[in-house]
């Protein structure tokens, strides 16, 4: 009993402080939105829109109401922030029509299947975070050669956003397993694991870089 109560336990205490952080994030970045560089305010932008979802889902959970219909919100949300994100600092005119066809395919498969709006989208959040995972990947190895900011961001974005690729890309099949609770409850706290890393990443950004007023970098 012990062993499925620990996971669980893990779970929940990371959602508290995930939650928690995602609100002390979008404040302090927004601190610093006057002035900066427009990579930093598209951020924080996200930032604000990540905090909102999180106080939506808690006072959905509080009220014990079923939150899953803010998904598609959340990943879809995510992705036009974050590729705007790169798009600011990559500047490749082929990263539009990118973003396009994926909301494209998004839209095409919620009007075939539009019971996908109320469930899980496995093949919705794998697309949208592995073009952003590419994005990562590209200005990784361009902050090899010359322009390196928000290094610690990105980290976080090629950790969490590669990583979860696998965990949701497969999570139709591990349900087909019918693996018992405590198994899914650890793959659950492995994946709380990997965001709360991409969220102290994102803090660590602010305070080396940003926790004193900066203007344009």
């Amino acid at each position: 009993m012990l062993t499925g109560k620990i996971p669980l336990m893990i779970h929940t205490v990371l959602n508290y402080i995930v939650s928690i952080l995602s609100v002390v994030l979008a404040v302090v970045y927004m601190l610093r939105f006057s002035g900066n560089s427009k990579p930093y305010k598209i951020f924080s932008v996200y930032l604000v829109f990540i905090a909102l979802i999180q106080i939506t889902l808690w006072v959905y959970a509080l009220q014990k109401l079923n939150n899953l219909f803010l998904f598609p919100y959340y990943f879809i949300g995510q992705f036009l922030f974050v590729s705007a994100f790169y798009f600011s600092l990559l500047r490749k005119k082929w990263m539009l029509p990118v973003t396009l066809v994926v909301l494209a395919s998004l839209v095409f498969q919620y009007v075939c299947y539009p019971e996908t709006t109320k469930d899980f989208n496995a093949y919705g959040v794998s697309i949208t975070q592995s073009v952003v995972a590419f994005y990562a990947l590209l200005y990784y190895y361009r902050s090899l050669v010359g322009e390196a900011r928000f290094l610690y961001i990105n980290a976080g974005v090629l950790l969490y956003f590669t990583t979860s690729i696998l965990f949701f890309s497969s999570s139709d099949w591990i349900t087909s397993l019918d693996l018992p609770d405590t198994i899914s409850t650890n793959l659950d706290s492995v994946n709380d694991i990997l965001y709360f890393i991409f969220i102290l990443l994102i803090l660590v950004e602010w305070f080396k870089n940003y926790r004193t007023k900066k203007t344009l970098n």
